[in-house]
């Protein structure tokens, strides 16, 4: 469970001094509607230098961390992208979706009265049948606090509920129609699923998706103009993830957490649903509790809650410091983050500028936005006539790619194609020489980052969706068989072992099954 900690208890030691002393008169409220103003680290308290050491560790590391911005008193203090996610590039930013969902909700109970969290689900999607009577009292408020008690865990048909439901036909009705493992209300179980059936409901009492109810309602007075949401076959958008922001866009959501709700003179959310919902519904661990799609880290000093996603998605807000912190990442633990940064707020005051410490903190923004240089590629070994030689057909596999054929025109240089069931394809240079090569998905329409390395009896494809979270790596070495892959995921979506075979032109495409490990 140490993903839902941010702040180590030993760092958060190091704030202490801080969130004891006397708090600071309220700074003049800056609205970044139409952009953020921008201010030296000192200026607001922080150590210019402090930062500078983390984003050289992070960088130094290599930790696939693809932004971090820091907010304080309303300016952006440090605003950082890390290589090969660049600025002004959505970010798919996970379950930092839920937190999205249950803010909808808040103002569509407010000005608009059109639904009640204490309601029953049932009366919200009328032609449910509901067979088991305990599901007749399950609550939106239950399923924003994920103590719904539908069973999310136990595997259907040797899937996972939420990948089966993004499988069916009607996925609101599949998660509605999972067993119930315990009494609404009366535990917590992490549920992906919970939260679609909150976006089903609110696309029921707005009659519209929550991305067109957003756009008038939440991104627009908040200046968010660039937002993907996709939906399911129903058009109700995933109420659980897949959501794409930019970072800053991400900060101005933190930034109206932080102000309760508020905006420009304008209460966006109501006061009182903020408060339901950054209160605690369940008890996750000790230190850590979860309200309406948000975590909540009472051991924490200076408390602090947060939108929470996979692979690295952080909105941290901290309401002692007036700061809100928003991090990105490929498959990264953001708990690798926050001690780094956490030692550099120094005051609340203002500190004397620091002109050397500013210089290496934009040398150090510099360096982390800027590609790896190119080394010296070695030869082609003789693996690589096999790998170009053919078409290789692949079994069905996470990557989704039925076909893959390489070539290699010189030891620094290749490209891979990769053809799907659909009959599209795309193609990909790789880097061979230390240094990704960037192209386009051309489904997603974002960039990925491919290398590729040659080991001993391998070659090694590093395929990085950047923005998308999901960084593959596949192991590819000739056998008697055909081609044996091994293919595995950054953050743990996959781990499969699978043989892709060859065949003649003309002739009939055989592939053997994958092995699931």
């Amino acid at each position: 469970m140490r993903r839902h900690a941010s702040i180590s208890t030993a760092v958060a030691a190091c704030l202490v001094l801080i969130a004891c002393a006397t708090p600071p008169p309220a700074p003049t409220e800056l609205w970044p509607t139409k952009g953020w103003l921008k201010s030296t680290p000192e200026a607001q308290g922080i150590d210019s230098a402090a930062l500078a050491d983390a984003i050289e560790t992070l960088r130094t590391k290599n930790v696939p961390i693809h932004s971090l911005l820091i907010e304080r008193n309303g300016r952006i203090v440090v605003d950082a992208y890390f290589f090969p996610f660049a600025d002004n590039e959505p970010h798919d930013v996970a379950s930092i979706t839920k937190s999205v969902t249950s803010t909808l909700v808040g103002i569509a109970a407010g000005e608009h009265a059109v639904i009640d969290v204490n309601e029953p689900v049932a009366s919200l999607l009328p032609g449910w049948a509901v067979a088991d009577p305990r599901k007749a009292q399950i609550t939106l408020a239950q399923l924003l606090s994920m103590t719904s008690g539908l069973d999310c865990s136990a595997p259907d048909q040797g899937r996972s509920p939420l990948a089966q439901m993004e499988t069916s036909p009607h996925w609101a009705t599949y998660m509605l129609n999972r067993p119930i493992s315990s009494d609404p209300g009366s535990r917590f179980e992490y549920c992906g699923g919970s939260m679609h059936i909150v976006s089903a409901s609110l696309t029921r009492a707005t009659g519209r998706s929550a991305l067109d109810f957003g756009r008038e309602t939440l991104f627009a007075p908040l200046g968010i103009t660039d937002v993907v949401w996709p939906a399911d076959p129903d058009g109700i958008s995933h109420g659980f993830a897949d959501l794409r922001l930019e970072p800053r866009d991400l900060a101005k959501l933190g930034y109206l957490w932080l102000h309760d709700g508020r905006w420009d003179g304008v209460q966006i959310v109501p006061s009182a649903y903020l408060e339901a919902a950054l209160a605690p519904h369940a008890n996750v661990q000790p230190g850590v509790q979860y309200g309406y799609g948000m975590w909540l880290y009472p051991g924490h000093t200076p408390y602090d809650f947060e939108a929470n996603g996979r692979g690295g998605q952080r909105i941290v807000v901290v309401p002692r410091l007036n700061t809100v912190v928003v991090v990105t990442g490929g498959g990264m633990d953001a708990n690798d983050v926050m001690p780094l940064i956490a030692r550099a707020f120094v005051s609340d005051k203002a500190l004397a500028a620091n002109t050397l410490g500013e210089a290496r903190l934009e040398t150090a923004i510099s360096l982390a936005a800027a590609a790896p240089v190119s080394g010296a590629a070695p030869a082609l070994p003789d693996i690589a006539r096999i790998l170009a030689g053919n078409s290789w057909f692949l079994p069905p596999n996470p990557l989704g790619v039925q076909s893959m054929r390489f070539n290699f025109p010189s030891p620094g240089q290749g490209s891979v194609h990769f053809g799907f069931a659909d009959g599209t394809g795309e193609d990909h240079s790789i880097g061979l020489d230390g240094s990704p090569r960037l192209s386009r998905n051309t489904q997603s329409g974002l960039p990925v980052a491919v290398t590729g390395r040659w080991t001993v009896g391998s070659f090694e494809l590093q395929y990085d969706e950047i923005a998308r979270i999901n960084a593959y790596r596949l192991v590819l070495t000739p056998a008697l068989t055909g081609l044996s892959i091994h293919l595995t995921e950054r953050s743990g979506l996959a781990d499969v072992t699978m043989t892709a075979t060859t065949v003649q032109s003309g002739q009939r495409i055989a592939v053997l099954s994958g092995n699931h490990g």
